[in-house]
């Protein structure tokens, strides 16, 4: 089986009905929609996008009642992340910023810290992350491959990945190789990797994520971006955004003190 077949592509590039699980029970519905959207907004899914949805529109996809919905567009649109007008449909003028710069942090795997089980949450091409898209030397609002992963120990999650790739490279994995290796491998088994590339920080995850590792609203967590080169010109193959569990070690780095750069050590 592919990974076409067991992800189906959407018939829009917005997230479909059903998505009431994102929310749970311990936080104000209301509070939490908001916080769905204004990620969304804030990663810049709807760049150039029309479509944005109404009250109905996410009443129904998250079955939540019509004044939760409203409220939650009217908190956006205070905040001027939203655009909403009498007889017409909201749209976000937000686009990200570029994020501030910092040195490469070369990533080692450890093969000690490998998770048993990989579950893809989502998989097909979708408007990206901005900074995906800029990494790709995309604007934003562009649709690329992605597969969004939970990777597990013992039924526990470890950390959730969101891996973006260009069309042509995400199309050739199958299900099976998704749900058994690390991308890193995968890709390995196809290009030859010339450079592995990190950033870290601290960042508040998506309802999504936090869904999948357990994390309690507003609590900031450890984030990598990874950047995979390869090929023979080196170019990149991979931008991947991976939230850890809090609960999970962090690695440990030197500094080398001739070049600048922070790597892990052995």
């Amino acid at each position: 089986m592919t990974w076409q077949d067991a992800f189906p592509a959407p018939s829009s590039p917005r997230p479909g009905k059903g998505d009431a699980d994102v929310l749970g029970p311990d936080v104000p519905m209301q509070v939490q929609l908001y916080r769905q959207l204004r990620a969304e907004i804030l990663d810049g899914l709807w760049v150039g996008r029309t479509g944005f949805p109404g009250e109905r529109d996410l009443a129904e996809r998250y079955g939540v009642s019509l004044i939760t919905s409203r409220r939650a567009l009217e908190r956006l649109a205070r905040e001027g992340l939203v655009v909403r007008g009498r007889g017409r449909r909201a749209t976000s003028p937000y686009v990200p910023p570029e994020p501030p710069g910092n040195g490469p942090v070369w990533f080692v795997l450890d093969s000690a810290g490998s998770p048993d089980a990989f579950r893809p949450l989502r998989v097909g091409i979708e408007t990206a992350p901005a900074e995906a898209c800029r990494a790709f030397g995309l604007t934003p609002g562009s649709a690329l491959w992605q597969c969004v992963q939970s990777h597990e120990r013992e039924g526990k999650p470890l950390l959730v990945s969101h891996h973006v790739q260009a069309p042509e490279v995400g199309a050739r994995h199958t299900l099976e190789e998704l749900r058994t290796q690390q991308m890193l491998q995968i890709l390995s088994g196809r290009y030859e990797i010339t450079a592995v590339r990190r950033s870290l920080r601290a960042d508040n995850p998506s309802p999504l994520v936090r869904r999948h590792l357990g994390i309690a609203p507003d609590t900031p967590v450890l984030t990598a971006v990874i950047r995979v080169h390869g090929g023979p010109s080196g170019e990149l193959l991979e931008w991947v955004r991976l939230t850890a569990h809090p609960e999970l070690p962090l690695p440990d780095d030197a500094l080398d003190l001739a070049t600048g750069r922070w790597s892990q050590t052995d």
